[in-house]
């Protein structure tokens, strides 16, 4: 993925807020890295919605405790949005579907010999109904900066179509990944700050024959508790800053307040930095079997594929909204796949 520009700040300094989610998800004849670039996709599909109900999960409830918030803890499946835009389209592909591609999308030539194809006339469809969402409009889908974008961004290209001026766009993957990385640093703060600190042996511990000094036990300055390693660490920093106990109360109420959560991840520039995520850990599935307890039913097909990213946005909450308003960038700012980086 190439350099990107961030997204533009308002008048206040403060970048504009997303008014729309658009989670997309696309499946295609193959895997453009393995055949000089070139692909075709086979299915298109997007749930649209108003980020606020994130806010509004989190207002209508108490406050999870941080360490039940990660991923890791299992979490009731949340209801969809009321209000849900949906688009599901299927194209027939201009190149053969490569066998693996058919194996997990379940969608080969034969199937799709009758579809229309992806020509002006579908390509209009998925910009007039980007048009009918409120502006701005963030896409949001699942490793989309190096795959879903600039695979659209070509097919878009190609029939001059412009989404519009407006339009974010912003890769869940890396998203995930870095909140749950905040999460973790919260956690070891809260935990830092209540380790119980161990005292000294007790003089009762003292072998029985020794006889204890108590006038030199009482005038004997107590010793500073050791902490070692990570934690010590953490300790000096939190105790060297003066706001220590405003972050500990901010990280307690982290959820409601979004200016905050918008500030742990402000100046990553994440669309410009690549991450390889720890293996096996942040695919789509395994994501949301991890975080659900509960089997990824119908994987690779793209409305299924969406179902399971837009549940774990709402998981994820308002913590996501927050990323997606600090990292989204441009969408005419993607290099379409196979196409020149502006430094190149």
């Amino acid at each position: 993925m190439a350099p990107n520009t961030p997204v533009a700040e308002v008048e206040n300094g403060e970048k504009a807020q997303i008014s729309t989610f658009a989670v997309l998800d696309l499946e295609t004849s193959n895997l453009p890295a393995f055949n000089n670039n070139r692909v075709s996709i086979t299915e298109l599909c997007i749930y649209a919605f108003d980020p606020a109900v994130l806010k509004d999960n989190v207002e209508t409830e108490e406050a999870t405790p941080l360490d039940e918030l990660t991923p890791a803890s299992p979490n009731a499946l949340p209801p969809p949005p009321r209000v849900l835009h949906k688009l599901n389209l299927l194209f027939q592909p201009s190149m053969t579907v490569h066998p693996g591609a058919e194996r997990i999308t379940g969608l080969n030539n034969y199937i799709l010999e009758r579809e229309s194809k992806l020509d002006e006339n579908a390509g209009q469809i998925i910009l007039r109904f980007l048009e009918h969402l409120r502006p701005p409009v963030c896409l949001i889908a699942h490793n989309g900066w190096a795959f879903d974008f600039p695979i659209i961004k070509q097919a878009l290209d190609k029939l001059n179509i412009n989404l519009p001026a407006s339009t974010l766009c912003v890769d869940s993957l890396r998203a995930f990944m870095e909140i749950d990385d905040k999460r973790s640093d919260e956690i070891v703060v809260e935990n830092v700050l209540a380790t119980d600190i161990k005292l000294e042996p007790e003089t009762s511990c003292e072998p029985p024959a020794k006889v204890v000094d108590w006038q030199k036990v009482n005038e004997t300055t107590p010793k500073r508790p050791i902490l070692k390693g990570a934690a010590a660490t953490r300790k000096r920093q939190l105790l060297n800053d003066d706001t220590c106990n405003n972050d500990i109360e901010a990280a307690k109420r982290a959820p409601r307040d979004i200016s905050a959560r918008r500030q742990l991840f402000a100046g990553l520039k994440c669309a410009q930095t690549k991450r390889i995520p720890p293996r096996g850990r942040y695919g789509l599935a395994r994501l949301f079997e991890r975080t659900f307890e509960k089997s990824a039913a119908n994987a690779h097909q793209a409305e299924a594929d969406v179902i399971m990213l837009t549940k774990l946005i709402q998981c994820y909450s308002v913590d996501f909204l927050a990323f997606a308003e600090e990292q989204a960038i441009p969408f005419a700012n993607v290099v379409p796949i196979g196409g020149k980086t502006p430094s190149s």
